[in-house]
C-alpha cells in the first residue's frame, strides 16, 4: 500500500493510524509492564500470606489444642482422642497430624509426600492440684506446599487474564476515540493543506466535532486556525509577489539602467529592453559577454567576468550611437553547493553625472585658487589678531602689576611712617639720657621712664619695619611671578599666600581677607607666575564687582590634590550672575562697568591662562545673590610642549 492509499485508508479505518497503533503499542507494552509487576507484587503478599496463616494454624494447635490432646491421652480416652485429631484435620490448612506416646500413635488426615509444610510440638500434660507439667509424646502437624502454590499461580493467571482484558478493552476504547478526536481531524487539516493553491484559495478549514469526546476549542482547532491563517498569510503573499513581479517587469522595461544575467559559460539569458537597445542585439539572441562588439573594449568588465566572483563599481565607457556613454557595472556571482551558477547585475548609465562631475572638478580647481589666495589672506589676519591679543594680554598684565606696585606703595608707607616716627621719639630720648647724664641731674626716675621709652619705641620700630620688609618680600615674589613664565617646582599654598598679602591694599578696600585652604605639603611643576595672574584677577574681579550688595563679603579659596591634577575651588558670597551671562563672562572686551574703569579682560585672561597656558579645565557657576563659584582643574606637573616660532623669537629676544 502506497503513501496515498495509506493516507485515505487512515481517515475512515482507525486501524491504518500510525500514530494510534503506535500509542496502542506504547500503551500495551507499559500496561504490560505495569500488570505484570503489581501482579508479581500481589502474588508475592498472597504467597507470604497463606505461609503466615499456615503458620499460625500450626501455632494454634499447638498453643489452643495440644492441652485438650495431651488431658484426652492422660485420661486414656482414646476415643475422643480420635475424635478430636478427626476434627483439627478439618481445619483450613492442615492436612495431617498425628500423636505419638511412647509405642503408640494416633492420627487422622492424609499425609503429605510432596512439598509438606512440618511442625512437631512437645505433648505436655498439666495436673493442677500438684501443678506438675509432664511430656507424655508429641505432636506433628503436617500441611501441604503443592495446594498453595497452585492457588497461587491460579491467582496470578486469573489476574493476568482479567488486567489483558481490561487492557485490550481500554485500549481499543482509546483508539476509537484517538481517531475521532485526533487522527481525522488531523488527516482533515493534512487534506486541507494537500488541495490548498495559492492562486485558487480554497474555503476556510472548520473541524468536525464528536459529541462527549472533544471539546469545542482544542489544541487541534488552534492547529486549523492557525494553518487558516498560514493560508490567508500565503495568498496575500502570493499576490504580492505576483504584483511585484509585475511591477519589476515593468520597471525592468522602462528603465534606462541595464538588468542582465548570465549562465555559468557567460551566455546572456536575460536582459533589459534598455540594454537590449543600446547593444543592438536581439530577444532571441543568448551570446556571451565577451563576444558583444560594443563591449569588447570593457577589459576590466571581462577581467571580472572571468574571476567568476562578485564585483561592484566598475566603471566603463561605451560608446553608444557615437556618443560615449558611462555606465557602472556592479554583479553578483551565485554559487550553489560551490558550483558556479552564473551573474546577475546591473548597469547604471551615469554619463550625465560624469559629465557634470568633470565640470565640478573644473570649477573645484578655480575654488581651491581662491580658497588658498582666501586663506593666505585670514592666517596674515589672524597673525595680526593674535599680536593684538598678546599686546593686550601684556597690557592688562602690566596694568595689573602697576596697580598692584600702588597699593604696595601705599601699604608700605605706614609701617615705614610709623618707624620714622618711633626713630625720632629714640632720637630724642637718647638726647634727653645723654644731657641729663652730662649734667649729672639724671635721677634714677627719669633713668627708668627715658629707657622704657627707648625700649618701647625701638619694639615698635622693629616690628614696623619687619612688616614693611615682609610687604616688600611678598610683592617682588608676586611681581616675579606674574611677569615671569619659568617653569619651577613650588608649594601652591606658599605660592598662594604671598599673592594674597600683596592683593591686601586692594582687599581691604571692601574689606575682604580671602581664606586660603588647602595641604602646604602640595606641590607643582608648573608656571607659578601663571597661576598667580589667574587667583589675581578672580580676587580682583570680586572686589570691583561682586560685594555691592554684600555687607559681609567673603571669598573662599581652597585647593587639593587628586590622584595627578590640582583642583582649585574660588568662591565668593557677591552678587552672583544671571544664567543668561554665563555664555559671555569669558569674552573679551566683555564687561558691566563699561567707563569705569573695567577692561573687559580679566576672566578672558584667566580662561585663556588656564586652557592654554597651563593644559587644564575651567568651570563656571553662579546664581542671583548666590555669589561665583570657579572650579579650575589643573595638571600637577604641566605637559613638556615645543614652543612655537613666536615663542622661540620671544625668548631669544629676551636672552
Amino acid at each position: 500500500m502506497n503513501r496515498t492509499q495509506q493516507f485515505e485508508e487512515s481517515i475512515h479505518n482507525p486501524y491504518f493510524s500510525v500514530i494510534g497503533r503506535r500509542i496502542i503499542f506504547i500503551m500495551i507494552v507499559l500496561s504490560s509492564v505495569v500488570t505484570l509487576a503489581t501482579t508479581v507484587l500481589q502474588l508475592y503478599w498472597d504467597y507470604d500470606k497463606e505461609f503466615n496463616a499456615v503458620s499460625q494454624r500450626h501455632a494454634e494447635i499447638k498453643d489452643v489444642h495440644a492441652d485438650t490432646l495431651a488431658a484426652s491421652l492422660w485420661a486414656f480416652d482414646l476415643t475422643l482422642l480420635q475424635e478430636r485429631l478427626e476434627g483439627l484435620v478439618n481445619l483450613p490448612g492442615i492436612d495431617y497430624i498425628k500423636v505419638t506416646s511412647g509405642r503408640y500413635e494416633f492420627s487422622a488426615g492424609k499425609k503429605v509426600t510432596n512439598n509438606p509444610i512440618v511442625s512437631n510440638y512437645a505433648l505436655v500434660y498439666h495436673d493442677p492440684q500438684p501443678n506438675l507439667f509432664e511430656t507424655i509424646g508429641t505432636i506433628e502437624v503436617e500441611s501441604d506446599a503443592q495446594q498453595i502454590y497452585h492457588y497461587l499461580m491460579k491467582q496470578f493467571f486469573v489476574t493476568l487474564a482479567m488486567n489483558a482484558l481490561k487492557t485490550i478493552i481500554v485500549c481499543y476504547f482509546i483508539l476509537l476515540v484517538f481517531h475521532h478526536s485526533v487522527n481525522r481531524r488531523v488527516f482533515a487539516i493534512a487534506q486541507y493543506l494537500r488541495k490548498y493553491n495559492p492562486r485558487h484559495p480554497a474555503k476556510t478549514l472548520k473541524l468536525s466535532h464528536t459529541r462527549w469526546i472533544m471539546n469545542e476549542e482544542d489544541e487541534l482547532d488552534w492547529l486549523a486556525d492557525e494553518s487558516n491563517k498560514i493560508t490567508d498569510n500565503v495568498s496575500t503573499l502570493y499576490r504580492s509577489i505576483k504584483f511585484e513581479q509585475e511591477r519589476l517587469s515593468d520597471f525592468t522595461h522602462v528603465s534606462s539602467d541595464w538588468l542582465w544575467e548570465t549562465d555559468a559559460n557567460g551566455q546572456l539569458t536575460y536582459s533589459s529592453e534598455a540594454m537590449l537597445r543600446a547593444l543592438r542585439l536581439e530577444f532571441t539572441d543568448h551570446c556571451s559577454l565577451h563576444d558583444i562588439e560594443l563591449l569588447k573594449q570593457c577589459q576590466s568588465l571581462l577581467t571580472l567576468l572571468d574571476k567568476q566572483h562578485s564585483f561592484n563599481k566598475c566603471e566603463e565607457c561605451i560608446i553608444v550611437q557615437g556618443e560615449p556613454n558611462y555606465f557602472i557595472f556592479q554583479a553578483i556571482a551565485r554559487y550553489e553547493k560551490d558550483i558556479f551558477l552564473g551573474f546577475r547585475g546591473t548597469a547604471i548609465n551615469i554619463t550625465d553625472l560624469k559629465m557634470a562631475q568633470l565640470e565640478v572638478e573644473s570649477w573645484n580647481i578655480k575654488l581651491e585658487q581662491i580658497v588658498a589666495k582666501r586663506t593666505q589672506d585670514l592666517e596674515q589676519s589672524m597673525q595680526r589678531l593674535q599680536q593684538t591679543q598678546e599686546q593686550l594680554v601684556e597690557s592688562e598684565k602690566l596694568a595689573a602689576l602697576g596697580g598692584l606696585v600702588a597699593g604696595v606703595a601705599h601699604e608700605v608707607n605706614t609701617p615705614l611712617g610709623i618707624a620714622v616716627t618711633a626713630t625720632s621719639v629714640i632720637q630724642e630720648s637718647a638726647k634727653t639720657l645723654q644731657k641729663a647724664f652730662t649734667e649729672q641731674t639724671l635721677t634714677s626716675t627719669q633713668f627708668s621712664e627715658l629707657m622704657t621709652r627707648l625700649t618701647q619705641s625701638g619694639e615698635m620700630l622693629e616690628h614696623n619695619l619687619n612688616r614693611a620688609a615682609k610687604l616688600v618680600r611678598d610683592f617682588k615674589q608676586t611681581a616675579v611671578d606674574q611677569v615671569s613664565e619659568s617653569r619651577s617646582e613650588f608649594r601652591v599654598k606658599q605660592v598662594l599666600d604671598a599673592l594674597i598679602a600683596s592683593l591686601h591694599p586692594e582687599t581691604r578696600k571692601v574689606p575682604v581677607t580671602p581664606n586660603l585652604v588647602g595641604d602646604e605639603t602640595v606641590t607643582m611643576n608648573s608656571l607659578p607666575g601663571v597661576l598667580t595672574q589667574i587667583l589675581s584677577n578672580l580676587v580682583m574681579n570680586s572686589v570691583n564687582h561682586a560685594f555691592t550688595h554684600q555687607q559681609q563679603p567673603q571669598i573662599d579659596v581652597e585647593f587639593e590634590q587628586q590622584d595627578e591634577w590640582i583642583i582649585l575651588q574660588y568662591r565668593d558670597n557677591g552678587d552672583g550672575i544671571e544664567k543668561a551671562l554665563h555664555s559671555r563672562i569669558f569674552e573679551p572686551f566683555y564687561t558691566t562697568k563699561r567707563g569705569k574703569g573695567g577692561s573687559g579682560l580679566g576672566l578672558n585672561l584667566v580662561f585663556n591662562l588656564v586652557k592654554q597656558k597651563l593644559k587644564g579645565e575651567l568651570e563656571f557657576d553662579s546664581e542671583p545673590g548666590k555669589g561665583v563659584h570657579f572650579t579650575i582643574k589643573l595638571p600637577k606637573v604641566l605637559p613638556q610642549e615645543i614652543q612655537s616660532p613666536q615663542a622661540q623669537k620671544r625668548s631669544a629676544d629676551a636672552e
